[in-house]
Protein backbone atom coordinates (compact mmCIF):
# COMPACT_ATOMS: atom_id res chain seq x y z
CA UNK A 1 0.00 0.00 0.00
CA UNK A 2 0.98 3.65 -0.22
CA UNK A 3 2.93 5.73 -2.73
CA UNK A 4 6.44 5.05 -4.08
CA UNK A 5 8.26 2.40 -6.03
CA UNK A 6 7.00 -1.15 -5.77
CA UNK A 7 7.93 -4.40 -7.47
CA UNK A 8 7.06 -8.06 -7.60
CA UNK A 9 7.88 -11.17 -9.63
CA UNK A 10 5.54 -12.79 -12.15
CA UNK A 11 6.21 -16.53 -12.03
CA UNK A 12 5.23 -19.53 -14.09
CA UNK A 13 6.12 -17.96 -17.46
CA UNK A 14 7.63 -19.77 -20.43
CA UNK A 15 9.56 -18.79 -23.55
CA UNK A 16 7.30 -17.96 -26.46
CA UNK A 17 4.05 -16.30 -25.39
CA UNK A 18 3.73 -12.52 -25.17
CA UNK A 19 2.95 -11.27 -21.67
CA UNK A 20 0.88 -8.07 -21.28
CA UNK A 21 1.14 -6.25 -17.95
CA UNK A 22 -0.18 -3.10 -16.25
CA UNK A 23 0.28 -1.78 -12.75
CA UNK A 24 -2.79 -0.78 -10.78
CA UNK A 25 -3.56 1.22 -7.60
CA UNK A 26 -6.71 1.37 -5.49
CA UNK A 27 -7.97 4.13 -3.22
CA UNK A 28 -11.40 5.16 -1.97
CA UNK A 29 -12.24 6.66 -5.37
CA UNK A 30 -11.63 3.39 -7.23
CA UNK A 31 -9.03 1.53 -9.36
CA UNK A 32 -6.49 3.22 -11.66
CA UNK A 33 -4.13 1.52 -14.18
CA UNK A 34 -0.85 2.31 -15.89
CA UNK A 35 -1.33 4.79 -18.78
CA UNK A 36 0.01 2.19 -21.24
CA UNK A 37 0.30 -1.57 -21.45
CA UNK A 38 3.76 -3.08 -21.29
CA UNK A 39 4.33 -6.29 -23.23
CA UNK A 40 7.31 -8.60 -23.16
CA UNK A 41 8.51 -12.11 -23.87
CA UNK A 42 10.71 -14.43 -21.89
CA UNK A 43 13.94 -14.37 -23.91
CA UNK A 44 17.10 -16.36 -23.21
CA UNK A 45 19.67 -13.99 -21.71
CA UNK A 46 22.30 -16.27 -23.20
CA UNK A 47 22.44 -19.57 -25.07
CA UNK A 48 25.20 -21.60 -26.69
CA UNK A 49 25.22 -22.72 -30.32
CA UNK A 50 27.71 -25.11 -31.91
CA UNK A 51 28.42 -23.94 -35.47
CA UNK A 52 30.07 -26.48 -37.79
CA UNK A 53 31.85 -25.37 -40.97
CA UNK A 54 29.80 -26.29 -44.02
CA UNK A 55 26.66 -27.13 -42.02
CA UNK A 56 23.67 -24.84 -42.67
CA UNK A 57 25.91 -22.26 -44.35
CA UNK A 58 28.36 -21.74 -41.49
CA UNK A 59 31.73 -20.50 -42.84
CA UNK A 60 33.71 -21.83 -39.87
CA UNK A 61 33.46 -24.10 -36.85
CA UNK A 62 33.07 -22.52 -33.43
CA UNK A 63 30.78 -22.43 -30.42
CA UNK A 64 29.20 -19.05 -29.73
CA UNK A 65 27.35 -17.77 -26.68
CA UNK A 66 24.54 -15.57 -28.00
CA UNK A 67 22.63 -12.99 -25.95
CA UNK A 68 19.12 -11.73 -26.52
CA UNK A 69 16.68 -9.21 -25.11
CA UNK A 70 12.92 -8.75 -25.06
CA UNK A 71 11.99 -5.50 -26.78
CA UNK A 72 8.95 -3.83 -28.30
CA UNK A 73 11.19 -1.63 -30.45
CA UNK A 74 9.47 -2.99 -33.59
CA UNK A 75 5.97 -2.21 -32.18
CA UNK A 76 5.42 -5.71 -30.80
CA UNK A 77 7.28 -7.75 -28.22
CA UNK A 78 10.04 -9.83 -29.83
CA UNK A 79 13.26 -11.47 -28.75
CA UNK A 80 16.20 -9.79 -30.51
CA UNK A 81 19.81 -10.89 -30.61
CA UNK A 82 22.08 -8.18 -29.22
CA UNK A 83 25.03 -9.29 -31.38
CA UNK A 84 25.40 -10.19 -35.05
CA UNK A 85 24.94 -13.75 -36.19
CA UNK A 86 28.37 -15.40 -36.12
CA UNK A 87 29.81 -12.72 -33.80
CA UNK A 88 31.57 -14.01 -30.73
CA UNK A 89 30.68 -10.92 -28.74
CA UNK A 90 28.56 -7.79 -28.73
CA UNK A 91 30.26 -4.76 -30.28
CA UNK A 92 32.21 -2.68 -27.78
CA UNK A 93 31.51 0.58 -29.64
CA UNK A 94 29.62 1.81 -32.69
CA UNK A 95 32.89 1.88 -34.66
CA UNK A 96 34.13 -1.53 -33.49
CA UNK A 97 35.89 -2.89 -36.60
CA UNK A 98 36.87 -6.29 -35.23
CA UNK A 99 35.92 -9.54 -36.93
CA UNK A 100 34.87 -10.98 -33.56
CA UNK A 101 32.11 -8.34 -33.19
CA UNK A 102 31.15 -8.09 -36.86
CA UNK A 103 30.20 -11.73 -37.31
CA UNK A 104 29.46 -13.27 -40.69
CA UNK A 105 28.04 -11.82 -43.91
CA UNK A 106 25.32 -13.06 -46.28
CA UNK A 107 24.18 -12.22 -49.79
CA UNK A 108 20.40 -11.88 -50.06
CA UNK A 109 18.46 -15.16 -50.08
CA UNK A 110 21.68 -17.21 -50.08
CA UNK A 111 22.36 -19.81 -47.42
CA UNK A 112 26.16 -19.58 -47.48
CA UNK A 113 27.67 -17.22 -44.93
CA UNK A 114 31.10 -15.62 -45.30
CA UNK A 115 33.74 -14.75 -42.74
CA UNK A 116 36.06 -11.81 -43.42
CA UNK A 117 39.28 -11.55 -41.40
CA UNK A 118 40.06 -8.06 -42.69
CA UNK A 119 42.19 -9.35 -45.56
CA UNK A 120 40.01 -11.85 -47.41
CA UNK A 121 36.70 -13.65 -47.15
CA UNK A 122 36.14 -17.37 -46.69
CA UNK A 123 35.05 -19.84 -47.86
CA UNK A 124 36.58 -18.83 -51.19
CA UNK A 125 37.50 -22.17 -52.72
CA UNK A 126 34.56 -24.28 -51.69
CA UNK A 127 30.78 -24.40 -51.85
CA UNK A 128 29.58 -21.73 -54.30
CA UNK A 129 32.02 -19.11 -55.63
CA UNK A 130 31.20 -15.46 -54.96
CA UNK A 131 27.95 -14.45 -56.64
CA UNK A 132 28.32 -11.09 -58.38
CA UNK A 133 24.69 -10.67 -59.43
CA UNK A 134 21.35 -11.83 -58.00
CA UNK A 135 18.24 -11.12 -60.07
CA UNK A 136 14.99 -12.48 -58.59
CA UNK A 137 11.59 -10.95 -59.29
CA UNK A 138 9.30 -10.60 -56.23
CA UNK A 139 11.41 -13.05 -54.22
CA UNK A 140 11.94 -12.54 -50.50
CA UNK A 141 14.31 -14.55 -48.34
CA UNK A 142 13.15 -18.19 -48.30
CA UNK A 143 12.91 -19.73 -44.85
CA UNK A 144 14.97 -22.69 -46.13
CA UNK A 145 17.84 -20.25 -46.75
CA UNK A 146 17.25 -17.99 -43.74
CA UNK A 147 20.53 -18.15 -41.76
CA UNK A 148 18.72 -17.44 -38.49
CA UNK A 149 16.39 -20.39 -39.12
CA UNK A 150 19.18 -22.72 -40.22
CA UNK A 151 21.91 -21.75 -37.73
CA UNK A 152 19.83 -21.01 -34.60
CA UNK A 153 16.50 -22.79 -35.33
CA UNK A 154 13.81 -22.90 -32.57
CA UNK A 155 11.86 -19.94 -34.05
CA UNK A 156 14.68 -17.48 -34.81
CA UNK A 157 14.35 -15.67 -38.17
CA UNK A 158 15.38 -12.55 -40.08
CA UNK A 159 13.47 -9.30 -39.33
CA UNK A 160 10.88 -8.07 -41.82
CA UNK A 161 11.18 -4.66 -43.47
CA UNK A 162 8.33 -3.41 -41.25
CA UNK A 163 10.16 -4.46 -38.11
CA UNK A 164 13.27 -2.53 -39.18
CA UNK A 165 11.20 0.52 -40.16
CA UNK A 166 9.49 0.49 -36.76
CA UNK A 167 12.80 0.13 -34.90
CA UNK A 168 14.15 3.16 -36.77
CA UNK A 169 10.94 5.19 -36.38
CA UNK A 170 9.36 7.02 -33.44
CA UNK A 171 9.67 6.88 -30.51
CA UNK A 172 13.29 5.82 -31.09
CA UNK A 173 13.69 8.09 -34.13
CA UNK A 174 17.25 7.03 -34.90
CA UNK A 175 19.19 9.73 -36.74
CA UNK A 176 22.58 8.03 -37.04
CA UNK A 177 24.60 4.99 -36.00
CA UNK A 178 25.10 6.39 -32.49
CA UNK A 179 21.34 6.17 -31.93
CA UNK A 180 21.24 2.61 -33.29
CA UNK A 181 24.13 1.51 -31.10
CA UNK A 182 22.68 3.30 -28.09
CA UNK A 183 19.44 1.31 -28.44
CA UNK A 184 18.77 -2.04 -26.80
CA UNK A 185 19.80 -3.74 -30.07
CA UNK A 186 23.38 -2.36 -29.96
CA UNK A 187 23.58 -2.18 -33.78
CA UNK A 188 27.01 -1.09 -34.94
CA UNK A 189 28.85 -0.30 -38.16
CA UNK A 190 30.00 -3.80 -39.15
CA UNK A 191 30.45 -2.95 -42.84
CA UNK A 192 29.53 -5.16 -45.81
CA UNK A 193 31.11 -7.21 -48.61
CA UNK A 194 30.77 -5.69 -52.08
CA UNK A 195 28.77 -7.37 -54.82
CA UNK A 196 31.63 -7.13 -57.30
CA UNK A 197 34.30 -9.10 -55.47
CA UNK A 198 33.39 -9.65 -51.82
CA UNK A 199 35.69 -6.83 -50.70
CA UNK A 200 35.23 -5.66 -47.11
CA UNK A 201 33.87 -2.11 -47.09
CA UNK A 202 32.99 0.29 -44.28
CA UNK A 203 33.70 -1.91 -41.27
CA UNK A 204 33.73 0.58 -38.40
CA UNK A 205 32.01 3.27 -40.48
CA UNK A 206 28.87 1.86 -42.14
CA UNK A 207 26.30 -0.71 -41.13
CA UNK A 208 23.86 -2.62 -43.36
CA UNK A 209 21.55 -5.30 -41.97
CA UNK A 210 19.30 -7.36 -44.24
CA UNK A 211 15.58 -7.65 -43.78
CA UNK A 212 13.88 -10.72 -45.28
CA UNK A 213 11.93 -8.52 -47.72
CA UNK A 214 12.51 -7.80 -51.41
CA UNK A 215 11.98 -4.47 -53.15
CA UNK A 216 9.00 -5.04 -55.41
CA UNK A 217 9.95 -2.60 -58.15
CA UNK A 218 13.31 -4.16 -59.05
CA UNK A 219 14.82 -7.53 -59.71
CA UNK A 220 18.12 -6.85 -58.00
CA UNK A 221 17.39 -4.99 -54.72
CA UNK A 222 16.13 -5.93 -51.28
CA UNK A 223 15.50 -3.92 -48.11
CA UNK A 224 18.21 -3.43 -45.51
CA UNK A 225 18.65 -1.33 -42.39
CA UNK A 226 21.39 1.28 -42.98
CA UNK A 227 23.21 3.15 -40.21
CA UNK A 228 26.04 5.65 -40.75
CA UNK A 229 27.52 8.57 -38.83
CA UNK A 230 24.85 10.95 -40.20
CA UNK A 231 21.91 8.80 -41.29
CA UNK A 232 19.64 5.93 -40.34
CA UNK A 233 16.98 4.47 -42.60
CA UNK A 234 15.71 1.38 -44.40
CA UNK A 235 17.05 1.38 -47.97
CA UNK A 236 17.08 -0.75 -51.10
CA UNK A 237 20.39 -2.61 -51.47
CA UNK A 238 21.86 -4.72 -54.27
CA UNK A 239 21.16 -8.34 -53.30
CA UNK A 240 24.66 -9.44 -54.28
CA UNK A 241 26.18 -7.35 -51.48
CA UNK A 242 26.72 -9.35 -48.29
CA UNK A 243 25.72 -7.83 -44.95
CA UNK A 244 25.64 -9.01 -41.34
CA UNK A 245 22.28 -10.16 -40.00
CA UNK A 246 20.39 -9.79 -36.74
CA UNK A 247 17.86 -12.41 -35.71
CA UNK A 248 14.46 -12.07 -34.01
CA UNK A 249 12.05 -14.56 -32.51
CA UNK A 250 8.28 -14.38 -32.06
CA UNK A 251 7.95 -17.64 -30.16
CA UNK A 252 9.88 -20.76 -29.26
CA UNK A 253 9.13 -23.06 -32.21
CA UNK A 254 10.57 -26.57 -31.92
CA UNK A 255 12.24 -27.79 -35.10
CA UNK A 256 14.27 -30.74 -36.33
CA UNK A 257 17.79 -30.85 -34.95
CA UNK A 258 20.88 -30.59 -37.16
CA UNK A 259 23.90 -32.84 -37.48
CA UNK A 260 27.09 -32.46 -39.51
CA UNK A 261 28.40 -34.73 -42.22
CA UNK A 262 30.59 -37.59 -41.03
CA UNK A 263 34.36 -37.42 -40.80
CA UNK A 264 36.21 -40.74 -41.16
CA UNK A 265 39.94 -40.20 -40.53
CA UNK A 266 42.08 -42.76 -42.36
CA UNK A 267 44.46 -42.87 -39.40
CA UNK A 268 41.75 -44.56 -37.31
CA UNK A 269 41.18 -47.39 -39.78
CA UNK A 270 42.13 -51.01 -39.23
CA UNK A 271 41.75 -53.82 -41.74
CA UNK A 272 38.10 -54.22 -40.71
CA UNK A 273 36.97 -51.07 -38.89
CA UNK A 274 36.82 -47.28 -39.03
CA UNK A 275 35.94 -44.54 -36.54
CA UNK A 276 33.25 -42.05 -37.51
CA UNK A 277 32.82 -38.59 -35.96
CA UNK A 278 30.02 -36.02 -36.34
CA UNK A 279 28.73 -32.95 -34.48
CA UNK A 280 25.12 -32.63 -33.32
CA UNK A 281 23.52 -29.19 -33.05
CA UNK A 282 21.66 -26.93 -32.93
CA UNK A 283 19.03 -29.06 -31.23
CA UNK A 284 15.97 -27.29 -32.70
CA UNK A 285 14.85 -25.96 -29.33
CA UNK A 286 14.06 -29.39 -27.86
CA UNK A 287 16.39 -32.02 -26.46
CA UNK A 288 18.14 -34.48 -28.78
CA UNK A 289 17.04 -37.84 -27.41
CA UNK A 290 19.11 -40.07 -29.70
CA UNK A 291 22.02 -39.69 -32.07
CA UNK A 292 24.33 -42.00 -33.95
CA UNK A 293 25.41 -43.31 -37.36
CA UNK A 294 23.64 -45.34 -40.02
CA UNK A 295 25.65 -47.08 -42.72
CA UNK A 296 25.48 -49.49 -45.61
CA UNK A 297 27.70 -51.07 -48.26
CA UNK A 298 24.80 -51.37 -50.73
CA UNK A 299 22.50 -48.39 -50.09
CA UNK A 300 24.19 -45.11 -51.21
CA UNK A 301 21.73 -43.13 -49.03
CA UNK A 302 21.73 -45.02 -45.74
CA UNK A 303 18.97 -44.57 -43.18
CA UNK A 304 18.32 -45.83 -39.65
CA UNK A 305 16.57 -48.83 -41.22
CA UNK A 306 20.02 -49.97 -42.43
CA UNK A 307 22.90 -50.64 -40.03
CA UNK A 308 22.66 -48.29 -37.04
CA UNK A 309 25.01 -47.42 -34.18
CA UNK A 310 23.58 -45.26 -31.37
CA UNK A 311 25.86 -42.75 -29.64
CA UNK A 312 24.16 -41.07 -26.70
CA UNK A 313 22.11 -37.87 -26.77
CA UNK A 314 22.42 -34.08 -26.72
CA UNK A 315 24.48 -31.63 -28.75
CA UNK A 316 28.22 -31.83 -29.36
CA UNK A 317 30.76 -34.13 -31.00
CA UNK A 318 30.28 -37.90 -30.94
CA UNK A 319 32.34 -40.83 -32.26
CA UNK A 320 31.65 -44.51 -32.87
CA UNK A 321 33.45 -47.38 -34.62
CA UNK A 322 31.98 -49.29 -37.56
CA UNK A 323 33.29 -52.86 -37.49
CA UNK A 324 33.14 -55.89 -39.75
CA UNK A 325 34.38 -54.06 -42.86
CA UNK A 326 36.53 -55.33 -45.73
CA UNK A 327 39.16 -53.65 -47.90
CA UNK A 328 37.95 -52.66 -51.35
CA UNK A 329 34.30 -52.19 -50.34
CA UNK A 330 32.77 -48.69 -50.38
CA UNK A 331 30.97 -47.83 -47.13
CA UNK A 332 28.21 -45.18 -47.15
CA UNK A 333 27.52 -43.45 -43.84
CA UNK A 334 25.38 -40.64 -42.42
CA UNK A 335 24.94 -39.33 -38.91
CA UNK A 336 21.43 -38.96 -37.53
CA UNK A 337 19.80 -37.13 -34.61
CA UNK A 338 16.33 -37.44 -33.10
CA UNK A 339 14.20 -35.04 -31.10
CA UNK A 340 10.46 -34.75 -30.53
CA UNK A 341 10.04 -33.30 -34.04
CA UNK A 342 11.54 -36.34 -35.75
CA UNK A 343 14.76 -37.67 -37.28
CA UNK A 344 17.23 -35.66 -39.34
CA UNK A 345 20.39 -36.73 -41.13
CA UNK A 346 23.75 -35.33 -42.22
CA UNK A 347 23.33 -32.93 -45.16
CA UNK A 348 25.51 -35.21 -47.32
CA UNK A 349 26.45 -38.88 -47.41
CA UNK A 350 30.07 -39.69 -46.58
CA UNK A 351 31.61 -42.65 -48.36
CA UNK A 352 34.96 -44.26 -47.66
CA UNK A 353 37.09 -47.34 -48.17
CA UNK A 354 39.38 -49.10 -45.75
CA UNK A 355 42.79 -47.67 -46.68
CA UNK A 356 45.92 -48.94 -44.94
CA UNK A 357 49.63 -48.12 -45.29
CA UNK A 358 51.40 -50.08 -48.04
CA UNK A 359 54.89 -51.45 -47.29
CA UNK A 360 56.94 -52.31 -50.40
CA UNK A 361 60.48 -53.55 -50.98
CA UNK A 362 61.59 -51.99 -54.27
CA UNK A 363 64.48 -53.68 -56.11
CA UNK A 364 66.52 -51.92 -58.77
CA UNK A 365 65.59 -53.02 -62.28
CA UNK A 366 62.44 -54.85 -61.15
CA UNK A 367 59.20 -53.34 -62.53
CA UNK A 368 61.00 -50.12 -63.46
CA UNK A 369 62.43 -49.24 -60.03
CA UNK A 370 65.57 -47.10 -60.49
CA UNK A 371 66.99 -48.07 -57.08
CA UNK A 372 66.53 -50.54 -54.26
CA UNK A 373 64.83 -49.39 -51.06
CA UNK A 374 61.98 -50.23 -48.72
CA UNK A 375 59.12 -47.73 -48.43
CA UNK A 376 55.96 -47.62 -46.37
CA UNK A 377 53.45 -45.54 -48.31
CA UNK A 378 50.85 -43.62 -46.33
CA UNK A 379 47.30 -43.69 -47.70
CA UNK A 380 44.01 -41.90 -47.30
CA UNK A 381 40.38 -42.57 -48.19
CA UNK A 382 38.88 -39.59 -50.02
CA UNK A 383 36.12 -38.62 -52.45
CA UNK A 384 38.26 -35.86 -53.94
CA UNK A 385 38.12 -37.51 -57.38
CA UNK A 386 34.32 -37.88 -57.25
CA UNK A 387 34.07 -41.35 -55.67
CA UNK A 388 35.63 -42.98 -52.63
CA UNK A 389 39.16 -44.14 -53.48
CA UNK A 390 42.36 -44.97 -51.62
CA UNK A 391 45.21 -42.63 -52.57
CA UNK A 392 48.84 -42.68 -51.51
CA UNK A 393 49.74 -39.36 -49.86
CA UNK A 394 53.33 -39.29 -51.12
CA UNK A 395 54.89 -39.66 -54.54
CA UNK A 396 55.70 -43.09 -55.90
CA UNK A 397 59.30 -43.82 -54.94
CA UNK A 398 59.47 -41.12 -52.24
CA UNK A 399 60.70 -42.06 -48.78
CA UNK A 400 58.27 -39.65 -47.11
CA UNK A 401 55.38 -37.26 -47.77
CA UNK A 402 56.47 -33.71 -48.64
CA UNK A 403 57.22 -31.58 -45.60
CA UNK A 404 56.15 -28.29 -47.22
CA UNK A 405 54.81 -26.95 -50.49
CA UNK A 406 58.35 -25.92 -51.48
CA UNK A 407 60.06 -29.13 -50.34
CA UNK A 408 62.82 -29.68 -52.94
CA UNK A 409 64.36 -32.80 -51.42
CA UNK A 410 64.86 -35.99 -53.41
CA UNK A 411 63.44 -38.05 -50.53
CA UNK A 412 60.06 -36.27 -50.81
CA UNK A 413 59.99 -35.93 -54.61
CA UNK A 414 60.29 -39.61 -55.44
CA UNK A 415 60.90 -40.99 -58.93
CA UNK A 416 59.96 -39.69 -62.39
CA UNK A 417 58.35 -41.39 -65.40
CA UNK A 418 57.91 -40.55 -69.07
CA UNK A 419 54.40 -41.15 -70.39
CA UNK A 420 53.45 -44.80 -70.99
CA UNK A 421 56.88 -46.04 -70.01
CA UNK A 422 57.63 -48.49 -67.19
CA UNK A 423 61.14 -47.28 -66.42
CA UNK A 424 61.34 -44.84 -63.51
CA UNK A 425 64.15 -42.34 -62.93
CA UNK A 426 65.75 -41.06 -59.77
CA UNK A 427 67.30 -37.59 -59.79
CA UNK A 428 69.64 -36.63 -56.94
CA UNK A 429 69.77 -32.97 -57.95
CA UNK A 430 72.80 -33.42 -60.20
CA UNK A 431 71.95 -36.31 -62.52
CA UNK A 432 69.37 -38.98 -63.19
CA UNK A 433 69.65 -42.77 -63.12
CA UNK A 434 69.59 -45.04 -65.07
CA UNK A 435 71.22 -42.92 -67.80
CA UNK A 436 71.10 -45.55 -70.53
CA UNK A 437 67.33 -45.50 -71.03
CA UNK A 438 66.37 -41.85 -71.63
CA UNK A 439 63.92 -41.24 -74.51
CA UNK A 440 63.93 -37.78 -76.09
CA UNK A 441 60.71 -38.14 -78.13
CA UNK A 442 57.51 -40.19 -77.76
CA UNK A 443 54.99 -40.14 -80.62
CA UNK A 444 51.98 -42.43 -80.17
CA UNK A 445 48.55 -41.85 -81.74
CA UNK A 446 45.52 -42.38 -79.47
CA UNK A 447 47.53 -44.32 -76.91
CA UNK A 448 46.93 -43.96 -73.16
CA UNK A 449 49.04 -45.52 -70.44
CA UNK A 450 48.88 -49.30 -70.87
CA UNK A 451 47.67 -51.11 -67.76
CA UNK A 452 50.39 -53.74 -68.22
CA UNK A 453 53.15 -51.16 -67.66
CA UNK A 454 51.36 -48.89 -65.19
CA UNK A 455 54.08 -48.20 -62.55
CA UNK A 456 51.48 -48.04 -59.77
CA UNK A 457 50.24 -51.52 -60.59
CA UNK A 458 53.68 -52.99 -61.15
CA UNK A 459 55.34 -51.43 -58.08
CA UNK A 460 52.50 -51.42 -55.52
CA UNK A 461 50.41 -54.40 -56.60
CA UNK A 462 47.06 -55.22 -58.11
CA UNK A 463 44.28 -52.61 -57.96
CA UNK A 464 46.74 -49.73 -57.59
CA UNK A 465 46.81 -47.60 -60.74
CA UNK A 466 47.40 -44.14 -62.19
CA UNK A 467 44.59 -41.56 -61.94
CA UNK A 468 42.57 -40.83 -65.06
CA UNK A 469 42.16 -37.39 -66.59
CA UNK A 470 38.68 -37.14 -65.00
CA UNK A 471 39.91 -38.07 -61.53
CA UNK A 472 42.61 -35.39 -61.45
CA UNK A 473 40.20 -32.90 -63.07
CA UNK A 474 37.64 -33.55 -60.30
CA UNK A 475 40.32 -33.18 -57.61
CA UNK A 476 41.26 -29.77 -59.02
CA UNK A 477 37.64 -28.65 -59.53
CA UNK A 478 34.80 -27.71 -57.15
CA UNK A 479 34.50 -27.91 -54.25
CA UNK A 480 38.29 -27.91 -53.81
CA UNK A 481 38.78 -25.29 -56.55
CA UNK A 482 42.57 -25.36 -56.42
CA UNK A 483 44.17 -22.14 -57.66
CA UNK A 484 47.83 -22.84 -56.97
CA UNK A 485 50.37 -25.26 -55.53
CA UNK A 486 49.47 -24.22 -51.99
CA UNK A 487 45.91 -25.42 -52.44
CA UNK A 488 47.08 -28.77 -53.86
CA UNK A 489 49.52 -29.24 -50.97
CA UNK A 490 46.95 -28.31 -48.34
CA UNK A 491 44.50 -30.87 -49.71
CA UNK A 492 44.23 -34.41 -48.36
CA UNK A 493 46.53 -35.59 -51.19
CA UNK A 494 49.45 -33.35 -50.08
CA UNK A 495 50.58 -32.87 -53.69
CA UNK A 496 53.64 -30.64 -53.98
CA UNK A 497 55.82 -29.14 -56.74
CA UNK A 498 58.32 -31.97 -57.17
CA UNK A 499 59.48 -30.64 -60.55
CA UNK A 500 60.00 -32.69 -63.72
CA UNK A 501 62.73 -34.01 -66.00
CA UNK A 502 63.08 -32.17 -69.33
CA UNK A 503 62.24 -34.08 -72.52
CA UNK A 504 65.45 -33.05 -74.29
CA UNK A 505 67.99 -34.37 -71.81
CA UNK A 506 66.36 -35.43 -68.53
CA UNK A 507 67.51 -32.28 -66.69
CA UNK A 508 65.73 -31.56 -63.40
CA UNK A 509 63.45 -28.52 -63.67
CA UNK A 510 61.36 -26.70 -61.06
CA UNK A 511 61.73 -28.98 -58.04
CA UNK A 512 60.14 -27.05 -55.16
CA UNK A 513 58.46 -24.61 -57.60
CA UNK A 514 56.51 -26.46 -60.30
CA UNK A 515 54.52 -29.68 -60.17
CA UNK A 516 53.32 -32.05 -62.91
CA UNK A 517 51.65 -35.41 -62.29
CA UNK A 518 50.76 -37.74 -65.15
CA UNK A 519 47.27 -39.09 -65.65
CA UNK A 520 46.74 -42.33 -67.58
CA UNK A 521 44.97 -40.42 -70.38
CA UNK A 522 46.30 -39.33 -73.77
CA UNK A 523 45.46 -36.13 -75.67
CA UNK A 524 43.51 -37.22 -78.72
CA UNK A 525 44.50 -34.35 -81.00
CA UNK A 526 48.26 -34.96 -80.94
CA UNK A 527 50.78 -37.80 -81.13
CA UNK A 528 53.17 -36.34 -78.59
CA UNK A 529 51.08 -35.20 -75.60
CA UNK A 530 49.36 -36.75 -72.61
CA UNK A 531 47.31 -35.19 -69.82
CA UNK A 532 48.92 -34.18 -66.53
CA UNK A 533 47.85 -32.20 -63.49
CA UNK A 534 50.06 -29.11 -63.42
CA UNK A 535 50.38 -26.37 -60.83
CA UNK A 536 52.66 -23.60 -59.67
CA UNK A 537 52.49 -20.51 -57.49
CA UNK A 538 49.57 -19.00 -59.44
CA UNK A 539 47.75 -21.76 -61.32
CA UNK A 540 46.37 -25.28 -61.10
CA UNK A 541 44.76 -27.29 -63.92
CA UNK A 542 44.93 -30.46 -65.97
CA UNK A 543 47.10 -29.66 -69.01
CA UNK A 544 48.46 -31.21 -72.18
CA UNK A 545 52.12 -32.19 -71.67
CA UNK A 546 54.88 -33.57 -73.91
CA UNK A 547 54.99 -37.32 -73.30
CA UNK A 548 58.81 -37.32 -73.21
CA UNK A 549 58.80 -35.16 -70.07
CA UNK A 550 59.13 -37.26 -66.90
CA UNK A 551 56.92 -36.40 -63.93
CA UNK A 552 56.31 -37.87 -60.47
CA UNK A 553 53.30 -40.16 -60.03
CA UNK A 554 50.48 -40.49 -57.55
CA UNK A 555 48.60 -43.79 -57.28
CA UNK A 556 45.08 -44.72 -56.25
CA UNK A 557 42.96 -47.83 -56.08
CA UNK A 558 39.27 -48.59 -56.35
Amino acid sequence: SGVGTFNTTISGLTEGPTVYVRAYVINSKGVAYSPSVTSFKICPTEFNVIHTEGLNGSPESKTITYHSISSGISKSALCWLTQNLGAEKQATSVTDASALSSGWYWQFNQLQGYKHDGTSYSPKNGWTPWITSISEWNVSWASTNDPCVRLLSSGWRLPTVSEWVNADDAPQFWLNYNDAFGSVLKLHAAGYLTAAAGALTGRGATGYYWSNSHVGSTYVDAYAMLVTSNSSSVVGLNKANATPVRCVRDALVPALASVSSVDVPTITMTGSSAKCTAIAGPDGGVNITERGFCWSTTNPIPAITDNKIMSGLGVGSFTETISGLNEGVTVYVRAYVMNSKGTSYSPSVSSFKICLPVSVIHEIGINGAPESKSITYQTISTNISGLAKCWITQNLGSAQPALSVSDATESSSGWYWQFNRLQGYKHDGNSYIPVRAWITSISEWNVGWAASIDPCTRLLGNRWRLPTYTEFYNADDQPQYWQNAGHAFNSVLRLHPAGYLAAANGALVGRGVTGYYWTSSYVGSTYENGYALGFGSGSSSVVSLNKAIATPLRCLKD
